[in-house]
């Protein structure tokens, strides 16, 4: 058996002395003070109630109020520059763009468009979170054909999809918010909260309410989300996105913040890119709807005409930054089988056989002057007057 003796010795206090122990050879220069010095102890009297507990019942309350209280009062309260004037409605065409029997959002981050009802075959294209889709044939039971903004056609998941528009409506919103980051974070609550998506560069989606530096948008189909306004363009619900000069040297910013991405068929994201899904985002943020589907964006802007060089070959160095150059396959000359954009340094950006990113190339290397044979056309565009 143990001594009892013992065990009041084992909850004897161990003094501790504050402050720093005193050199036993001090300077004379430096004369020490002598303080008294307070005994602190290990052992302390116990508290009924610990303090841990109540600077965390003080943090429930403050959050409480913060997700309970506060959005419902703000509510009534919208102090935001850009709030609709009362009386303002939706300009004509708006209501059968936004309502019409035939319409629908894409309701996920991204969803992949097929050329096919079937998930296996190549992807064309990808719609980014809370795009415009226009349904043309609802006839199979995993997929849709639509027709996108930009003219692209292709098949979309029916789960990727949702009929309910309004979060695409400016109406009774305080602004329009278009993200400017590879991925904006959408919460379920203000300051907390879990993840509800990732809404990717180029996304366009409404606030209907501002509270300093936070903004609760509109998500399709589903409950109110929240982001600050780090990382994206806030404007008038009804604003078009400006047009900023120079243009092509803009479009090129844009575009290199997907070089060395994966590479993905059709992809749109800095996490799985295409060229044409690159110049699609670049040209969101500009103020351009340039199209996903190759074929199409050949047609737009304006057709360049490059010069030729002391060998008779188009000169790509009198291409401007920004112009996008398309070529065709070893094959059909008809068909276009890559595209690249001239952007700064003399280079271009594009696909390179044998590489899985958005790489650069040297106009003046041999690869490209290999390039020169498979040029279509070279187009170039400006700003919408």
């Amino acid at each position: 058996m143990s001594d009892p003796r013992q065990t009041s010795a084992d909850h004897e206090k161990i003094e501790i002395r504050r402050g720093i122990i005193p050199d036993p050879r001090p300077d004379k220069a430096l004369p020490v003070k002598k303080d008294r010095q307070r005994p602190v102890f290990v052992s302390s009297r116990r508290r009924r109630i610990p303090p841990w507990l109540i600077a965390a019942l003080v943090f429930a309350a403050l959050m409480a109020g913060l997700f309970l209280v506060a959005p419902r009062i703000s509510d009534s309260t919208l102090g935001f520059e850009v709030t609709p004037d009362p009386g303002e409605t939706l300009p004509p065409g708006w209501e059968d763009y936004l309502y019409g029997e035939d319409v629908a959002l894409v309701a996920v981050g991204t969803a992949p468009v097929y050329g096919q009802p079937d998930a296996a075959t190549v992807r064309i294209g990808e719609a980014l979170l809370n795009e415009r889709v226009l349904m043309l044939d609802t006839g199979d039971r995993v997929f849709i054909h639509v027709r996108l903004d930009d003219g692209l056609t292709g098949y979309i998941k029916r789960e990727h999809l949702t009929a309910d528009t309004s979060s695409l409506s400016p109406e009774n919103r305080v602004a329009k918010v278009v993200v400017r980051t590879p991925f904006k974070r959408v919460m379920s609550h203000a300051r907390s909260g879990s993840l509800v998506v990732e809404a990717p560069m180029g996304t366009i989606l409404y606030a209907d309410y501002r509270n300093g530096d936070l903004l609760r948008v509109r998500l399709p189909g589903q409950e109110p989300g929240w982001i600050n306004t780090s990382g994206v363009m806030l404007l008038p619900p009804l604003s078009a996105i400006p047009q900023g000069e120079p243009l092509g040297q803009l479009l090129v910013a844009t575009v290199m913040a997907f070089y060395d991405s994966p590479l993905i068929p059709g992809g749109a994201t800095k996490r799985g890119i295409s060229p044409q899904g690159a110049i699609h985002v670049a040209g969101l943020l500009h103020g351009l709807n340039l199209s996903r589907d190759p074929s199409l964006l050949a047609g737009q802007g304006e057709a360049v005409v490059l010069t030729r060089d002391e060998e008779g070959k188009p000169d790509l160095m009198a291409a401007q930054e920004g112009d996008v150059i398309f070529f065709h396959g070893t094959g059909d000359p008809r068909l276009i089988d890559s595209l690249a954009m001239r952007v700064a340094d003399d280079q271009l950006l594009l696909v390179l056989s044998g590489k899985s990113t958005l790489r650069l190339l040297d106009i003046e290397s041999k690869s490209a002057d290999e390039l020169k044979e498979r040029i279509m056309t070279v187009r170039r565009f400006q700003k919408s007057p």
